[in-house]
Formats: structure tokens, sequence, C-alpha cells
């Protein structure tokens, strides 16, 4: 006869098995900006971040010299795609909605502003480094 105990535990195990998984999160923006400061992109892997925003307000990821940029509401996961056959490394900046906006930087196709203006107002910085790939092929037919 089966004790309460390991019902309980059956269930238990049951239950976690049909949770949702929760997503891998590359980049975690906190009050403070965004960690880690140094996010690698292996080579095996699609070309994109997905992104935690922790904080009470909407918050900008931005890759300038990529002209890529996101924003991401309060308590929401958004995924940055990135351009699929680059690859080196980057400085990515993480600042709120409100300053990006206030530095003009809400163009809708690109990313209009430059690292240093960025720096002063980042609530941190780092670098998005995407390992060498062999993504070319697929334009090459290789």
């Amino acid at each position: 006869m089966m004790s309460i105990r390991w019902l309980l535990v059956l269930l238990t195990f049951l239950l976690s098995a049909c949770a949702t998984p929760t997503a891998a999160v590359d980049l975690t923006i906190r009050s403070n900006g965004c960690t880690p400061a140094t996010v690698i992109i292996p080579p095996e892997r699609e070309p994109k971040l997905t992104i935690r925003n922790t904080t009470t307000e909407t918050m900008v990821v931005s890759i300038p010299t990529m002209d890529r940029w996101i924003e991401v509401a309060p308590g929401t996961d958004s995924v940055l795609e990135l351009p699929r056959y680059i690859m080196g490394s980057f400085d990515l900046f993480c600042l709120s909605a409100t300053d990006h906006s206030a530095l003009d930087g809400d163009n809708p196709f690109l990313c209009v502003l430059e690292p240093a203006e960025l720096m002063p107002v980042a609530r941190s910085a780092g670098i998005l480094v995407i390992e060498p790939h062999d993504r070319i092929r697929e334009i090459l037919g290789k």
C-alpha cells in the first residue's frame, strides 16, 4: 500500500514536470543596469538576445554600432534579433527609455546614437561577443 508521503513526492514530481520551463535569459536588466557585463553568443546558436527587465520602468538595450535597440517593458522578457551573418565584439548599453527618448534615440528603424552619447546616461555598458561562425555558407551555397 502506498504511503501518503510517497504520493506527495510523486505529485510534486508530476507537477514540476508539467510546469512551463523558464526561458533562458542572456541579459537581465536591473535598476543599476544590465548583467552580465559580457554576453557571448557561441557559433552554434542563433544570433539573438533574450532580455528580462526586472525593473519597474521601461528600459532600452542599445547596440549602436549594429544599429539595433529594443525597448523592454517592466517585468517582461523580449528578444532582440541580431544580424544573422555578423560576428565580433560590440558595445552594449542599458538605459531607461526616458533617457533614450531624451537623446532622440527612438528612431524605429535604426539606432542613431553613438556610444559617446549613450555612455553618460547609460545605467551600464557592456560587451556583446558573437563568436566566429560559418552561417555565411548559407549565402554562398556551400
